[in-house]
This record gives structure tokens, C-alpha cells and sequence, in this order.
């Protein structure tokens, strides 16, 4: 009898501690759900955008520093890597290609020798229209299953939190 207290006691406390693990793991998890379900939703799109626009030869990537530029006319090629959040040189990799394909034109910034500018040259438009429905077909797949209403409730929920994450930068 002496024997048989100890292990059932032994035997509660780690059941009761295997059950505390599992709760923590997933609070735990359902704490950062928001955040992997976008990562994860986001990588998806990227995935099915790159398969699509790779037959026309381009890249998410690309396509973003495109837009951006078409956005930001005569930037700086260091603002623009600002802007997309990524590394000068990973954006001038990316110029070069877009340079090579003839969609981007390097201009010397009369203020500063170091410094390009950038612009867009005519053929740019072209490509981005077909990039911009490769975007908006994988948009609509991935959406699918939503209602209009909800597509809407969605987007307006997502530019909120991007404008509250912009003013607390």
C-alpha cells in the first residue's frame, strides 16, 4: 500500500503536467495564430503569383519593386529599397534584371553622383498590366470562398491594422 500512493500520485502529477504543456503549447499557439495564418496565407500567394508570372519571366519581387516604383516616380534607387523593406543590394540585384528586360531606366541624380534614380520606361506599363492580372487571378482563387461582404469586411480590417501599424512606427 505504502507503494502504490507514491506512484499514483506520480502518475497524476505528470498527467496534470503533460495537460498544463499541452494548454501552454496551445495558448501558446493561438496567442501567434494571427501571425502565422498571415504568413502562411501570404507565402501561398507569393507561391501561385511566382508560378503564374515566371511564363512571362518575372518574379514577385520584381512585380513589387515595379509597383512601388510606379508609385514613387524619380526615386531614389536607396528609397525604394527603404520603402519595400529589404536590403539596397538585394533591390539592386532586382533592378538589374528589370534594367535588362528594359523596364527600368538608372538615372544619375543630378544632387548626388552616388545616386540613381529610377523610372519606369514605356514598355514597364505593358508588363505591369499583365502582372496586375496575374494578381488580381490569384487574388480571386485565394478569396473564393469568401462572400463579397466578407472580402470587404476583410480588406477594410487589414488596412486598419497596416494604418495603425504605420503610426506606431
Amino acid at each position: 500500500m505504502f507503494y502504490i500512493i507514491p506512484i499514483a500520485y506520480y502518475i497524476y502529477y505528470f498527467l496534470s503536467l503533460g495537460a498544463f504543456y499541452e494548454l501552454l503549447r496551445f495558448q501558446l499557439f493561438m496567442h501567434s495564430k494571427f501571425g502565422f495564418l498571415s504568413y502562411e496565407i501570404s507565402h501561398v500567394i507569393r507561391q501561385r503569383f511566382n508560378k503564374e508570372a515566371e511564363n512571362i519571366g518575372f518574379t514577385h519581387a520584381q512585380w513589387r519593386a515595379l509597383v512601388h516604383l510606379s508609385e514613387n516616380e524619380n526615386c531614389r534607387q536607396i528609397d525604394l529599397a527603404e520603402i519595400l523593406e529589404i536590403k539596397p543590394i538585394t533591390l539592386a540585384r532586382q533592378i538589374d534584371l528589370l534594367e535588362e528586360s528594359g523596364l527600368v531606366r538608372r538615372n544619375k541624380d543630378v544632387e548626388d553622383r552616388r545616386a540613381y534614380r529610377l523610372e519606369l520606361t514605356p514598355k514597364a506599363q505593358s508588363i505591369m498590366q499583365e502582372l496586375w492580372e496575374i494578381a488580381d487571378a490569384v487574388e480571386a482563387e485565394v478569396l473564393k470562398t469568401l462572400t463579397q461582404q466578407e472580402r470587404e469586411q476583410m480588406t477594410a480590417l487589414l488596412e486598419r491594422i497596416k494604418t495603425s501599424l504605420g503610426e506606431a512606427i
